[in-house]
């Protein structure tokens, strides 16, 4: 190593230039003057040694006072101990509904974005008061700060934080304490909270897992509510619309004298009835009049009638005559004709003549009214026939209108019904915790602290900062000297 103004000089010219000589300017003679009062002096590795060797023991105290500060701060400190919870935050939540209000996501990036969204939940402020007021932080003097004998603002001016400040000061302190981090794909996040006790690092990331499960489903109960609100406001204007449309359809049935069974019009079933009941009444009178025509067509004798004049009182009466009329053609062949029991036997014979003779007009005369009844049953049912189609025509065109306010009544009614079935679903959700985030590994009391770390690595790093600041002293304290006297001998 050599000397910063050998190298200077070696620059300079060794023979000097002939011609006349020009004395330089002042200030350029000062210039070397002035970079030779800064140029460094020369060091080597030995004057190093010499210089830490004549002021050890200032080495030694740097050493032994940077071993005391990593000592005293290593024990003065205030300890912060780091506890760690684990939870499985899903983004798909329990499918209480087979219809809920919240739509599943499927994309992996959108499930994603769920699950950040739900990261910024657990570290929001809604979360952090739920932790300070469970807690009770905003009376504890680790996170308000104490009012103890320690000069303050607020004791020189004879004023205490009010309430809520002392709330704001817990939730600010809390937010510094505590962090979230989701683990590289998955939905594992893991919370991350320290305090100065044990106890009460544990006891807030608990209470931060548990305020955050609850937050998320109260969000969620929120949002259900919201539209329960929504629907239940609703309910009352359609429950109105469908009251009228049932009030218009009853009064278009009153006013035109329409009535249903079964959803048919009874004209209609009348008609139809009245239909079957003039076909029987045809049938009928064609029977009648068809036996009434046999009756009629021919004039039977007393004592062989047609057929059609057969009936149990003219049965029994032929066999009367019968029996009669062979006991008086005998008895006319053995007896003269004014045989008394010959005559007693003509007169009964006349008699039953005259007894066929009625029954058989009486039969006449039935089958007579069966054709005249039957005819006025027809007539009659035709008439009815006639004016319930009248009838059916007017209720008919009547019908039309009728069906689309049924249609309408039938929209409004169960649009209605939805909004109230949904109104109620949506209400009972709101009661109902969905979430299923769970916590996979509770926080436990750490073996040791997070910070400050272990006093003898502080006092091991403080005797080596000692050691780097007293050799630095040592060799600075050499370097001024050697200066001095080199500035010294310049100048003399």
């Amino acid at each position: 190593m050599y000397k910063l103004r050998d190298a200077t000089g070696k620059l300079q010219p060794a023979a000097p230039i002939k011609g006349p000589v020009v004395e330089p300017p002042v200030r350029d003679e000062r210039k070397p003057a002035q970079a030779a009062a800064f140029s460094l002096p020369h060091i080597d590795v030995s004057s190093l040694i010499s210089w830490l060797l004549a002021r050890w023991y200032w080495v030694l105290i740097g050493a032994v006072v940077g071993a005391l500060i990593g000592i005293g701060y290593g024990m003065g400190a205030k300890p912060r101990y780091t506890v760690y919870t684990d939870l499985l935050v899903p983004p798909a939540n329990l499918q209480v509904l087979p219809n809920d209000i919240y739509v599943q996501n499927q994309q992996g990036d959108t499930q994603l974005l769920d699950v950040e969204s739900k990261m910024l939940v657990l570290t929001s402020g809604n979360v952090l008061r739920r932790v300070v007021s469970e807690l009770g932080l905003a009376s504890d003097p680790e996170f308000v700060g104490t009012d103890g004998p320690g000069f303050s603002l607020g004791s020189l001016f004879g004023s205490k934080p009010a309430v809520a400040d002392k709330t704001l000061a817990a939730m600010r302190s809390l937010s510094e304490r505590i962090t979230a981090r989701r683990q590289e794909r998955s939905y594992m996040v893991t919370i991350a909270a320290w305090a100065n006790n044990p106890d009460t690092a544990v006891r807030i990331a608990n209470a931060l897992a548990k305020a955050f499960q609850e937050e998320v489903a109260q969000a969620e109960a929120d949002g259900a509510g919201r539209a329960a609100s929504a629907l239940t406001d609703r309910l009352a204007e359609l429950k109105q619309g469908a009251s009228d449309a049932e009030a218009k359809v009853a009064e278009f049935k009153r006013d035109h004298g329409l009535q249903t069974s079964a959803g048919e019009l009874i004209s209609s079933q009348s008609m139809a009835q009245i239909n079957v009941k003039l076909v029987d009444a045809n049938a009928r009178l064609v029977e009648a009049q068809s036996r009434y025509n046999e009756l009629t067509a021919s004039t039977p004798n007393q004592t062989s009638p047609s057929a059609t004049l057969q009936s149990p009182t003219l049965a029994s009466l032929r066999a009367q005559y019968a029996t009669v009329k062979q006991t008086v053609d005998s008895m006319s062949i053995t007896y003269g004709p004014r045989y008394p029991g010959l005559i007693r036997a003509r007169s009964q014979l006349g008699g039953l003549e005259q007894q066929i003779s009625q029954e058989t007009g009486r039969i006449l005369r039935a089958a007579q009214v069966d054709l005249d009844q039957a005819k006025s049953v027809v007539d009659a049912l035709k008439q009815q026939a006639a004016s319930a189609r009248s009838s059916v025509s007017m209720d008919n065109d009547a019908q039309v209108r009728l069906n689309d306010l049924e249609r309408d009544m039938a929209t409004k009614i169960a649009i209605y019904q939805t909004f109230l079935t949904r109104a109620g679903e949506t209400t009972e959700r709101q009661q109902l915790n969905s979430t299923n985030i769970r916590v996979i590994s509770s926080a436990i009391p750490p073996l040791r602290r997070s910070w400050p770390p272990r006093t003898a690595l502080l006092a091991a790093g403080g005797t080596f900062a000692g050691l780097g600041l007293g050799a630095c002293l040592a060799i600075a304290t050499g370097l001024l000297g050697v200066m001095r006297a080199e500035r010294k001998a310049k100048n003399s």
